[in-house]
């Protein structure tokens, strides 16, 4: 069941105590300048990192939760709280007619110094590359909810050829009408009303028109069809040149923001002609903006480690980089080289700027499908560890173990459980070569692993039937090569794969619905957990009466773990680990040992991409019976 309110606030408070104490105990010395590059280099330069990071991200999810408050239905919100989200007064039936303003060509600096002094998430940092921009028409206004109009009213939602395939398939299974913040209203003047945070109000047609991505291209190419000329989205190069241009000052040094951003000025969005900047309007704020390219990584690009799944799972071409902020963003969401990307049919307070090329330049997405392939050494030695024949002159443990676990499950498992083989689970599932074996006798098998930077591989399989990765020769020295493919069609869980599917979790608190299991496979889970003796007892908790659990463990500690013998006797010097686990799970009578086929294998476990480490993995099953 889900905590009271109360619990939740007490364990809120209780946790900020925490932090305040480390923060004013002294223990940990500031630097200043706290830059990225030396984020992790020590223990102070890490807390401060840490604490900053926490601010900003607690700004993200302000704006997030504003997004979700717009979201509820009106019974579950207090209107009268409209006083505090002050919305613009300034909203009128009619809007500025837009028009192409030509911008000259020139040069600009992608991303952020490393040695900035502004706090900014892994992917705002390169190594300073100069991108030549060409010349260019962009829109004076963003596209105002009267413009947008026009396509709803000409039947832009039913017609198939303003939209990609992403989109027609979004279409049919949407089935919108107009933007998701319009409220359809026939007692109103215009038939319709907009959302805000507590209230509706009548459209503003000067506002902009908040749409996700597949509408935002869908409306362009209609767009297109009326003026005889092709427009699309700007790329993030060739805002950034209308920003250092037009704007120039960033967010850190402005004395007031120069547009509706940074909850300055309105708790709402405001007409788009309002905040001149330059010949544009609304470069930054109001709405975030809509680009043509893909999320991608800049030159140098380093996984921060202490958030290091911010970026990497949005480098798969799926997911659209916005910029220039909302009137909700703050802090590093201001800033020019914030970067955010979701993917193209989620909402967020985001609009349209379009531009005509001078040129031919289409933004081609295909290439940036793979581009986090290369960038986390770890990940990709995982990857190769996982679908690799063998590794360090070892065969391969994964698929070992998925042999071992389906054979106990054979031998052991109560027969009404064999017999339908619904669930299984597979934790610590990394690159999720095990719970792949395991769908070609499960109907739905969950892998999970801590962090979802290490399932990408997994969720690349399960999504498009393959997965690419750069590894060397093990365990010899060598350049990386070519991007190796791994495909679903050579092995023999081809038919099943998509069988599969991800979370992530923490092994000894799983997700509610992580439950109902006829199989549990616990693979280097223990010694990477912080408290590895409440693991057993809490998977058995998740598996159904006549089922499995088989576990394989080094019983090497790692450095997560809290291995104090006052904890648990598994921890001791000279522990026997496969009887205490014996005595975890089978001394109440919850469960009974069940032989397996082997009763130790020896595994590589990467340490770089070069290199493994051999060790032997003592296994142990048993079968749930209370």
């Amino acid at each position: 069941t889900w905590p009271s309110v109360e619990e939740v606030s007490e364990y809120r408070r209780q946790v900020r105590d925490r932090i305040d104490a480390l923060i004013t105990s002294g223990k940990f010395e500031l630097t200043l300048p706290l830059q990225f590059k030396d984020s992790a280099c020590n223990d102070n330069n890490a807390f401060w990192w840490i604490v900053t990071m926490g601010c900003e991200h607690e700004r993200i999810h302000l704006e997030t939760a504003s997004v979700h408050v717009r979201e509820l239905p009106k019974k579950y919100v207090k209107e009268e709280m409209s006083a505090f989200w002050k919305k613009c007064p300034k909203q009128s039936n009619t809007a500025p007619e837009n028009e192409l303003v030509g911008v000259d060509g020139g040069s600009v600096v992608l991303g952020r110094p490393k040695d900035s002094p502004i706090y900014g998430w892994d992917c705002d940092y390169s190594e300073g590359d100069v991108v030549k921009v060409n010349p260019f028409k962009a829109s004076k206004f963003l596209v105002s909810n009267a413009e947008y109009y026009h396509f709803m009213k000409e039947g832009g939602y039913k017609e198939r050829k303003y939209w990609d395939e992403e989109g027609w398939s979004w279409v049919q299974f949407r089935k919108p009408e107009h933007p998701y913040f319009w409220v359809r209203d026939e007692a109103s003047e215009w038939g319709y009303k907009l959302r805000l945070q507590t209230e509706e109000i009548d459209i503003p047609w000067n506002w902009p028109a908040e749409v996700n991505h597949l509408e935002a291209t869908a409306f362009l190419k209609f767009k297109s069809e009326k003026l005889g000329k092709k427009v699309r989205l700007p790329t993030e190069s060739e805002w950034l040149l209308l920003r250092d241009r037009f704007v120039r000052e960033d967010q850190n040094e402005w004395k007031k923001a120069p547009g509706n951003v940074n909850l300055e000025h309105f708790a709402s969005s405001c007409p788009v002609d309002m905040f001149a900047q330059g010949p544009l309007y609304d470069i930054v704020g109001n709405v975030w903006q809509h680009t043509a390219n893909p999320m991608y990584p800049y030159s140098g690009y380093r996984v921060q480690p202490y958030y290091d799944d911010f970026s990497l799972p949005t480098f798969d071409g799926r997911h659209m980089s916005m910029k220039g902020g909302a009137w909700i963003s703050t802090g590093n969401e201001a800033s020019r080289d914030a970067r955010f990307a979701f993917r193209r049919h989620f909402y967020q307070f985001i609009g349209i700027r379009y531009i005509e090329p001078m040129s031919d330049d289409e933004v081609d997405r295909e290439p940036f499908k793979a581009v986090n392939v290369g960038l986390d050494p770890e990940v990709e030695a995982t990857t190769h560890f996982a679908f690799a024949k063998s590794v360090c002159g070892v065969p391969n443990v994964n698929t070992q173990m998925a042999e071992i676990a389906l054979s106990a499950f054979r031998t052991h498992a109560s027969a009404d459980v064999a017999s339908s083989a619904q669930r299984a689970l597979d934790l610590y599932c990394g690159a999720g070569r095990i719970t792949f074996e395991l769908t070609s006798t499960f109907n739905e098998v969950v892998g999970s692993d801590f962090t979802s930077r290490k399932l990408m591989p997994a969720f690349a399989m399960k999504e498009r039937g393959d997965t690419s990765y750069v590894a060397r020769t093990l365990p010899v020295d060598g350049a990386p090569t070519e991007r190796t493919m791994v495909e679903a069609k050579s092995y023999p869980w081809a038919a099943t794969y998509e069988r599969a599917t991800f979370f992530q979790a923490d092994p000894s608190n799983m997700h509610a619905h992580m439950t109902n299991f006829d199989l549990i496979v616990a693979f280097n889970v223990l010694e990477n957990t912080h408290s590895p003796h409440l693991v057993p007892a809490h998977l058995l908790s998740r598996l159904n009466v006549g089922g499995i659990l088989v576990v394989g463990s080094s019983f090497v500690w790692g450095e997560v773990c809290n291995v104090d013998v006052a904890h648990s006797p598994l921890y001791a010097p000279d522990a026997d680990h496969l009887q205490v686990l014996r005595d975890l799970l089978v001394a109440d009578g919850a469960a009974e040992e069940v032989s397996t086929d082997v009763s130790s294998v020896v595994a590589a476990f990467p340490d770089s991409l070069s290199t493994g480490t051999l060790r032997t993995i003592k296994v142990a099953a048993f079968k749930k019976l209370k």
